[in-house]
């Protein structure tokens, strides 16, 4: 699977959910669930709420490419709590690092 469009709905089917009771359980529209399968959209704002409500990891859902992280893995779901407690494990250089991706991110045009 090498999109994050295949991912979602690769997990959406294991987990046994039509794409209308997936976006029920995240919260979002049944039309954005098939936007995000199709890869028409690549937003990744719900990406904790289908990550959870899939049973998956986020980080398998979004980037995919980590063994550890994939489906069905007993990795832990990224949480609030479990994302805080490694940010204060991190340096004031990597937390610095980190802060710059995220706006240069945060700047990406999916139009593109």
């Amino acid at each position: 699977m090498d999109t994050m469009a295949d991912r979602i709905k690769a997990a959406r089917l294991k987990s046994g959910l039509s794409q209308a009771e997936l976006s029920e359980q995240t919260h979002l529209t049944q039309q954005m669930i098939s936007k995000l399968e199709s890869g028409r959209s690549r937003s990744t704002s719900a990406i904790f709420a289908i990550a959870k409500a899939l049973h998956v990891s986020a980080y398998w859902l979004w980037l995919g490419a980590d063994s550890n992280f994939h489906q069905g893995s007993n990795a832990a779901f990224f949480d609030d709590k479990s994302l805080s407690d490694a940010w204060l494990l991190l340096s004031d250089q990597q937390r610095d690092e980190i802060c710059k991706y995220i706006l240069q991110l945060s700047q990406y045009d999916p139009e593109k």
